[in-house]
């Protein structure tokens, strides 16, 4: 129970999450509507969102840290001093608490309540939100906050429930496990090799006392070295004082990141030209290696194949054994047509003698037995531990897991082959929305980094999403309207627009989360576009727009 538990139960805005998105809602909102009454509903036991559930060993943020942060909160970017350039996920969450703590934003937020379900009442025009310990709120404006990457799933594997070690997610690592002691002599296993199971399989790999490490490769990812570096005191100090020029930059940057592509195009330029700019951003921290690219490498099929080239010739450069180096290079996508992830010497970690690749696309898992892991060539791999590092029910996942009723007892998230889902506003898991902010038959009810959002950093694209988010409340309070809904044709024509944005893009040829593809999850095999593909400046100028034109699309009342 979190120090903001209350018997009251009727406010004025509901938000659903305490991760850095809805911590900067709860902290604008306080800002914007002094008088009303807010809550904030937390799964957790404390803030964070995903940087409190993912507490696995290597976790750390592939953004530089300086650019994650809050620009609102000048005094506390005055006092931190990050110690690097990309931070763990320990020091992450010590900032987040720090800035929960600075604005005494506990007192507004329960913890330990997992939201069950939101039914609008049109008559009351409000939102009734039911936890699963039986707490209910009733509000007159909803915020979701529940982030992309927030619904673990595991693996659509026969036999998992009946392995006899321990087993558990990444997002849900044992609190204070000790793994030297624990792991000890242990056989581990790691299925899945995306971010997640990259810096997790780099942690273990550094365990001396660890018996075997199987890592089990169900589709191979390209990965690029990340390069973090520590930042000095005196660093730091010079990093302060140029703050506003940095967050500009994110502003001016396609993608919010500080990283910009060449604006030069793959084959303009000659072979030497070329490689010495891979050279050159290879060797750069962070994602200058996905995002500092000539710009035709993710529409151009044969410029991506000729980087793809090159990054390949780095991974064998670094792994001893042949074989395994080509079962670690994508056959199946080009390099950044799936997020990237950034690693700390993780191609090194299969020279070891104990560490051992399954390449699942040679010989498939077929069952998880008690004892470990046996796969179609009749072996099984004895394990004492196994870690599913398999990812998340993506962006639409989080919605999923509420029992939402709109409009007329809409649900929000339904799929066609399921009689109850058939209603479903977002039916088969298609977004359907205007700006990501706001959802037809959904009054009421707006959504920071929800889908149809811009894709980039993610820190500054929450802090332009909670701005737009006040705004259309502010226009609501002002005029005395109880009532906020987008109409569907904004929503058609937002809807297109979105998919317009993706037409051309090599990202949305591959199966992957940012394309809404999740096998093991029911209905998402099919690509749908589910975030917005095109610049943060169109983004936010189309918001804009819809603010000057005294936001027409939406219906008031």
């Amino acid at each position: 129970m979190g120090s903001g538990q209350s018997t009251e139960r009727s406010y004025d805005l509901v938000i659903l999450g305490a991760g850095l998105s809805g911590l900067a809602t709860l902290y604008n909102a306080r800002e914007r509507f002094p008088d009303w009454r807010i809550k904030v509903v937390e799964r957790g036991s404390d803030v964070g969102g995903t940087w409190y559930y993912n507490s696995y060993p290597g976790c750390r943020v592939d953004t530089e840290s300086l650019s994650y942060c809050f620009s609102f909160d000048k005094e506390l970017l005055k006092e931190w001093h990050w110690k690097d350039t990309f931070s763990t996920q320990g020091e992450v969450h010590r900032y987040i608490k720090r800035f929960a703590d600075r604005n005494n934003l506990q007192k507004d937020i329960d913890f330990d309540r997992t939201v069950k379900s939101a039914t609008w009442d049109d008559a009351a025009r409000q939102w009734t939100v039911q936890t699963a310990e039986g707490s209910k709120y009733t509000t007159r404006f909803l915020i979701s906050s529940i982030g992309f990457l927030s619904a673990p799933t595991l693996p659509a594997i026969p036999g998992i429930e009946t392995f006899a070690g321990q087993a558990f997610h990444t997002s849900r690592w044992p609190k204070n496990l000790d793994m030297e002691k624990e792991f000890a002599g242990k056989r581990i296993g790691v299925i899945g090799t995306g971010a997640t199971g990259i810096q997790t399989i780099t942690a273990l790999s550094k365990i001396d006392s660890i018996k075997s490490l199987s890592v089990f490769q169900r589709t191979a990812n390209w990965s690029a070295p990340l390069r973090n570096e520590s930042i000095s005191e005196e660093q730091m100090a010079e990093h302060v004082k140029n703050y506003d020029n940095l967050f500009a930059e994110c502003t001016a940057s396609p993608s919010g990141f500080l990283h910009k592509a060449d604006p030069r195009k793959t084959l303009e330029v000659s072979e030497a030209d070329r490689l010495a700019h891979w050279e050159k951003i290879y060797s750069q921290p962070g994602f200058s290696k996905w995002l500092g690219v000539f710009s035709d490498c993710y529409t151009n099929k044969e410029a991506n194949t000729l980087y793809s080239n090159f990054i390949a010739d780095k991974i064998r450069q670094r792994v001893n054994d042949v074989g395994v180096a080509d079962s670690l290079i994508p056959k199946d996508h080009g390099f950044g047509m799936r997020r990237v992830p950034l690693e700390s010497g993780y191609f090194e970690v299969y020279n070891k003698p104990n560490i051992h690749l399954v390449d699942l696309k040679k010989t498939p898992i077929t069952t998880v037995k008690p004892a470990g892991i046996e796969t179609s060539d009749g072996a099984l791999r004895q394990l004492d531990v196994l870690i599913y590092a398999t990812g998340f029910d993506a962006i639409t996942g989080a919605f999923r897991a509420i029992d939402w009723k709109g409009k007329d007892g809409r649900p929000l998230v339904g799929v066609s082959t399921d009689p109850r889902g058939e209603r479903a506003v977002w039916l088969d898991h298609r977004p359907y929305t205007f700006l990501g902010m706001t959802i037809p038959n959904m009054p009421n009810l707006l959504t920071v980094m929800g889908p149809h959002q811009p894709v980039g950093n993610a820190s500054r694209n929450i802090e332009h999403s909670v701005q737009v988010a006040m705004g259309i409340l502010e226009h609501a309070k002002k005029n005395d309207y109880t009532y906020v809904e987008a109409t569907p044709e904004a929503a058609d024509a937002w809807t297109q627009h979105v998919a317009d944005c993706a037409k051309g893009s090599l990202i949305n040829e591959v199966d992957s989360w940012m394309t809404g593809v999740n096998k093991n999850v029911k209905g998402k095999t099919v690509r749908i576009v589910a975030r917005y593909s095109g610049t943060v400046q169109e983004y936010r100028r189309r918001c804009q727009e819809a603010k000057d034109n005294g936001y027409k699309s939406l219906i008031f009342a």
